[in-house]
Parts: C-alpha cells; structure tokens; sequence
C-alpha cells in the first residue's frame, strides 16, 4: 500500500532543486573553471542560475511508468532492454551518473553504498540496484571497472559485518558478484531517450568537457512505475528501506519496520520522509489498546483460576459427604 504523498509538484522544479543544483556548484567548480563559487549571495533562495546550467533539473514524475523499450548494455556488454532490468517482483534503486567524473557523481554513488550498507539489506532478493550513465563516451570496460570497485567494497562490508574473514582475491570477487547492482551505459540517442521519458536534464560543458547535473535516486517500484525520489548526495538509510518498502508495496521488510513506516509520511518536495503526529498517536492508541487488553486477558485467566480452584475444592468437600464422613450432627 503506498504510503501518504505531500506537497507534489507536477513540472515545475522546487526550491528545493535549486538548492541542490547550487550546491553542485560548489562541488563542479574546479572542473568548470567558468564558474566561480560565491558566498552566501550564490546560494539564497531566488538568485538566478549561470547559463551553465540552464535545462539542469528533474521533473516531478511521480506515479509515472516509464516505457522501457530502451537498449542499453550492462558491464559485461550485454545487450538488455530499460524494461527488462523490472523482473514485476523486486523494486529497484536508480541512478543516472557517469563514470568518469571525479566530484559530484562519485560522491552520491558513495554516500548510496553507505546507506545500503547501513540499511542491512544486500541487493539481490529483495531488490536491485540500477546505475545508468548519461555519459555515451562511457565504455563497457569502464562500467565493469567501476562496479567491481563498488561491489568488492561492498562486500568487505558485509563479511565484516557477518564476522568473516575479509576476502580477497577470487573470493572477493565471487562474493561482489553476488551483488545486484549493474551499472550500464547506452549509445547518444538512447540515453538521451531515457533521460526525457525518466524527467532528467543535464547540460554539458563543452570546455572542461564534464557534465552539470543534479543528483537523485530514484525509487521504482518492481514494473517501472517511479515511486519515490531521494534528492542529494547522502540519504539517510530509513529513507531508503521506506523507499523501497513502499515501491514494493510492503512486501520487504519485517513486521517492525512496517509499523514505524506507518508513522511517516513522504515529503515529495523534500524527497524523504518525516514523522507526523497522527501516525504516532495512531501507534500509541494501539499500543495502549494491546495493553489493556493485556491486562484483561491476564485478570480473565485469573479470575478463571481461582474459579477453577473453588469449583475442585467443593467437588472434593461434596465426595467427603458421600462417604460418610461421621459429623457432630450425624452422630447424636
């Protein structure tokens, strides 16, 4: 069941994305050269963007499914369709990045393995995790390189975190493989496809050669449907696990974490989720109702104890009468 939705937006991009876009500014500026990084002037809410980043936003297509006859080519240079990374059971996590660029990209796809590692969830059974770059000078061989220098990170992570010794060499690798995260690139015109369909502008710079972009993850659910975004470059990892419980319809994650999602709500604007009041007075009327049923149950069990006890001792008191039991009456 999808979880509550505020404050949506159809086209128009938010105040919230010109924060971000700003704030890839900052992190694009000594690769962009053109651009000089301000003060608090630069930043506050209204000031214009440099042309550089004209057409750099996302769209707001929530509930949108996007059409996914789209051909792309994964990190060991098969040939797969946008469509067929959605298998219609598991949700999936999206990125649009390229791969050879130094800032801004590789901090959100860290900050991204960050958060999945402290969420304890491994993409594979419950759901995957999808990078595409926008990048066409983007090779195969340098999608490969870039996954195995993630997913062997990751899976450091895990062994550590299941008392095993760290692998190394083959066993590293076996154990990164089983890591369901694929990185693909596409030709010019398909990712320029993807892009349109998916609401996601960029611009590229042709004297430093790098691309200006937002970063967000995308949340979809397991037909393609988009469900939830995350915008920044660092995500908190209950964002995420909601993300993708929602996007799966509550299908993932344990009976706990299903009862604190109903306390939060998604923010669109925000791309996150916040707690709100009803959700946890909700909660609590339950838990107050569990608790005095509780306690009913626990008086009833008592009361049917003791009347047990009564009944055993008269049954006992009437068998001693039948036997003759000699009293002060009987005996005159």
């Amino acid at each position: 069941m999808m979880r509550p939705v505020t404050h949506t937006t159809k086209t128009t991009p938010s105040t919230r994305w010109q924060r971000l876009v700003r704030l890839a500014i900052g992190l694009l500026a000594t690769t962009l050269g053109v651009l000089a990084v301000g003060t608090s002037s630069r930043v506050a809410a209204g000031t214009p963007l440099p042309k550089e980043f004209d057409g750099v936003d996302v769209k707001n297509l929530l509930g949108q499914s996007i059409d996914g006859n789209i051909p792309l080519t994964d990190e060991n240079g098969k040939k797969v369709l946008f469509s067929e990374l959605f298998d219609g059971k598991r949700p999936v996590v999206l990125t649009l990045n390229y791969y050879r660029c130094t800032s801004l990209c590789s901090v959100q796809l860290n900050e991204l393995l960050k958060a999945l590692e402290k969420t304890g969830w491994v993409p594979g059974e419950k759901f995957r995790v999808v990078t595409v770059s926008f990048d066409p000078r983007d090779t195969v061989d340098v999608a490969h390189d870039k996954r195995l220098n993630y997913l062997r990170e990751f899976a450091r992570y895990t062994a550590k975190e299941d008392g095993d010794d760290e692998p190394t060499g083959t066993a590293l690798d076996a154990k990164a493989e089983a890591i369901d995260w694929a990185f693909m690139v596409g030709s010019e015109r398909a990712i320029k496809e993807l892009t349109e369909r998916i609401g996601y502008g960029y611009r590229f710079d042709e004297e430093s050669g790098q691309y200006a972009h937002s970063p967000v993850t995308y949340i979809m659910s397991p037909k393609g449907v988009i469900s939830r975004y995350l915008y920044g470059i660092s995500y908190n990892p209950r964002d995420l696990k909601f993300g993708l419980m929602d996007a799966s319809d509550g299908k993932i994650g344990s009976l706990g974490e299903k009862v604190l999602l109903s306390c939060f709500a998604y923010d669109a604007d925000e791309g996150g989720y916040a707690a709100f009041a009803w959700g946890f007075l909700r909660l609590g009327g339950v838990l107050a109702l569990l608790i005095f049923g509780s306690f009913l149950l626990m008086w009833w069990r008592r009361e049917r104890r003791r009347s047990a006890a009564d009944a055993a001792a008269n049954t006992q008191n009437a068998k001693h009468a039948g036997h003759g039991v000699v009293t002060p009456e009987s005996a005159r």
